[in-house]
């Protein structure tokens, strides 16, 4: 006797993430507003609206079951980490008519953080991307109206403050996340466990000392959650990355994707030849690649100049940028990009002269992993030492993420 609720317009990666981790404790999700056009405004700024009015239409045949059970969530930052179930006892638990994630940061209205009950432990503040409650409160929460563009956390907040319609529908925060993680504000609270038996990752948050079960990358946690998310709701069990190996793409050769291939000679390198040798004999009709070249090294100019004339006729199409066109490396990769979607192509495949394509098969195996973007990791042999650290400080820089090193000396794969 549950519903669960989302909203998203595109199937994008965050999207697919989301509707794995429900497949996985086997939770039914209704997706609302797939394939329409947004109408809430900007993603990254105020708006939401939309989501209210659309959950308010799919609540209305539900207006009043007192015994249905409904829960909402965003869609391209959350993961599910674990069964309806739990989450259903969970909620019984609390004693409440309707259950909305908390959060340390108050958004949008500062103005109004001394309207909020104050908490003694836990988050203070409410959250709407992630809530659950009964039917009828849901929909007499979603009675008042909103515009599309307006801001849903501001809509909820607001009548979180009202005392009387709190009281009436015992509408409660998550202060402890019994339930929901919010993870903006509390990176540091929340840890990644492995349970022994079964090698299923969760998250627990120790200042709490709960396990949540829907985990909520809100605000600037979004790569927060996209480190936890490689590991739960099964997508990393036992050393396997179970993740890795679905949502394949087919292939069929008479209908291959057309591939933007960018080639990018920066200094000079030994075995530039074979470097060549390596592209001329990838398994992927060049008919359906269109090839990008920047070369900034004259030591190399007659060596390509060879290569291009031997296969200028056999590509899609080829544009050169040679080292007299005096165009610098960040310009010619943006020059690249700009290639690919003017060319309408369906890939963009990144090559630089220091990377030894040794696999001809690459350009077809990584286009079957269907990700929106791959990128190669390069280490020395017995040493600590990659081309990426896995995170990002807070001031914007490369750091080593928890798992570096266990990827770095190939234990995770």
């Amino acid at each position: 006797n549950v519903l669960v609720f989302t909203v998203a317009s595109e199937p994008v990666e965050g999207y697919i993430r989301y509707i794995r981790s429900a497949n996985f404790y086997g939770i039914d999700v209704q997706t609302l507003g797939m394939g329409k056009e947004w109408k809430g405004g900007d993603m990254n700024s105020f708006g939401g609206g939309y989501k209210v009015n659309l959950l308010r239409e799919a609540l209305e045949p539900y207006k009043k079951d007192k015994d249905k059970i409904v829960i909402f969530t965003d869609s391209y930052d959350v993961v599910f980490t674990a069964p309806i179930g739990v989450i259903i006892d969970k909620f019984k638990k609390m004693d409440a008519g309707i259950v909305f994630g908390a959060e340390h940061s108050i958004w949008p209205d500062p103005m109004l953080r001394d309207m909020y009950p104050k908490v003694s432990h836990g988050a203070r503040f409410l959250n709407s991307g992630i809530f659950m409650g009964y039917a009828t409160n849901l929909y007499d929460m979603l009675k008042t109206p909103i515009d599309n563009i307006a801001d849903d956390q501001l809509y909820y907040t607001k009548i979180y403050l009202n005392e009387e319609f709190r009281e009436k529908n015992k509408m409660k925060l998550d202060h402890k996340s019994e339930i929901f993680q919010n993870l903006y504000g509390a990176e540091k609270e929340v840890e990644l466990h492995v349970d022994d038996d079964s090698g299923e990752a969760f998250v627990v948050n120790v200042e709490t000392e709960t396990v949540p079960a829907v985990i909520h990358g809100n605000g600037l946690s979004k790569m927060r959650l996209n480190s936890l998310g490689n590991y739960l709701a099964g997508a990393f069990i036992k050393g396997e990355c179970r993740d890795c190996s679905e949502n394949f793409k087919e292939l069929k050769d008479e209908n291959l994707p057309i591939v933007s291939m960018a080639v990018f000679v920066e200094k000079a390198m030994p075995f530039f030849e074979e470097f060549l040798q390596h592209l001329e004999e990838i398994e992927y009709p060049k008919s359906n690649i269109h090839l990008f070249v920047h070369n900034n090294v004259k030591y190399h100019e007659d060596t390509f100049t060879a290569f291009l004339k031997k296969h200028t006729t056999d590509f899609k199409s080829v544009k050169q940028v040679l080292v007299e066109d005096s165009i610098n490396e960040g310009t010619a990769r943006g020059l690249a990009v700009e290639q690919a979607i003017v060319k309408e192509s369906d890939y963009l495949f990144v090559v630089d002269s220091e990377a030894h394509l040794d696999d001809p098969k690459i350009l077809r195996k990584l286009i079957i992993k269907n990700r929106d973007v791959i990128a190669p990791m390069f280490t020395r042999p017995n040493d600590a030492w990659s081309n990426f650290w896995g995170a990002l400080s807070d001031q914007g820089y490369y750091a080593r993420s928890h798992d570096y090193l266990d990827i770095v000396n190939n234990k995770k794969r």
